[in-house]
């Protein structure tokens, strides 16, 4: 009974995969002409195969997003890392991620029932072998939709280490800048083009505020964006110490110099207690591996020679 339903899995699979390719395959011709019919005269670069694919499941992401909650977070996740986030770049994102596990889904099925028969699982085979294709199917399929927003998230924990490490050193040079006689919007385009080899993530960061201004942002907007897109304490008070001092007509030297020096602190302070934190994170190594190694270097010569003694005492040599 099991071959059998295994044979039949097989057999939907590989038909539901073939008629995917052909009529993806026989639609390209179609698709290209009518992009250029709507693009006009303008160059269209012709589709690949993964772009027909993904237009093809289009229409599964669209029903899978009506029900979706993650909308907003992914939204979130792409303003936070500086890329666009309207709606069709969501849909984008989670087309290719539903691509991506229906291929990881099909793969896993096939490669389960190819493997299952091959396992010799003793009395209760059917439901070892429905566990582990269970297993085999699931893992894969869940890892596939997740490893897309679990990127995202890693990407955007490296950019906010990144802004940690080096924004009160951007300021710094930032202050240097505006005390040289430089404007505040060519002293911030400076620390985006300094910052770009030696910290790509802020560089790019004063890159964007230097073109925002330049097309015609005000430079409050172009601020108020650096705070949403790195949720950072510093450089929300940055921010907000920057704006007031436009505001009010104050020098934007000396916001900046007490502004640097906050940061500064605030570094020190941070470095200190990771300093004094180190000895109690270093108590569970030396707790697990240290001691027991010195322990043991120390006390087996007296634990042999505990048993000698015994011995002698017994009547063994």
């Amino acid at each position: 009974m099991f071959d059998i339903i295994m044979k039949i899995c097989i057999l939907l699979v590989m038909t539901f995969m073939t008629g995917l390719l052909v009529y993806t395959i026989f639609s390209r011709d179609s698709n290209y002409l009518l992009e250029r019919l709507k693009r006009g005269h303008s160059v269209v670069k012709r589709k690949s195969i993964l772009d027909d694919l993904l237009e093809v499941i289009k229409p599964f992401t669209v029903a899978n997003m009506k029900n979706s909650k993650n909308t907003g977070s992914i939204k979130q996740m792409l303003i936070q890392l500086g890329l666009p986030a309207n709606e069709n770049d969501i849909m984008d994102f989670e087309n290719r991620r539903m691509l991506r596990l229906i291929i990881v889904l099909m793969v896993s099925t096939v490669f389960t029932f190819i493997v299952l028969p091959f396992l010799d699982a003793g009395k209760d085979a059917g439901s070892i072998k429905l566990m582990l294709g269970t297993v085999f199917i699931c893992l894969p399929s869940f890892m596939a939709y997740k490893s897309p927003t679990w990127n995202l998230n890693a990407k955007i924990k490296k950019k906010e280490k990144a802004f940690d490490k080096f924004f009160p050193d951007a300021i710094d040079l930032l202050c240097v800048c505006v005390e040289a006689g430089l404007s505040i919007d060519s002293a911030i385009e400076r620390v985006g083009r300094e910052f770009t080899n030696f910290s790509p993530d802020v560089g790019a960061e004063f890159n964007r505020i230097a073109k925002d201004i330049l097309s015609g942002v005000s430079k409050q907007d172009a601020l108020r964006g650096l705070s949403e897109r790195v949720h950072n304490k510093d450089i929300q008070s940055f921010v907000a110490i920057i704006i007031q001092a436009d505001k009010m007509g104050a020098s934007i030297s000396t916001s900046l110099a007490i502004s640097a020096d906050s940061l500064r602190t605030k570094r020190k302070q941070r470095l200190e207690a990771l300093v004094s934190s180190a000895s109690t994170k270093m108590t569970i190594p030396l707790v697990l591996f240290l001691l027991p190694a010195t322990f043991a270097v120390i006390l087996t010569p007296a634990i042999i020679q505990v048993v000698e003694s015994l011995g002698k005492m017994n009547g063994f040599k």
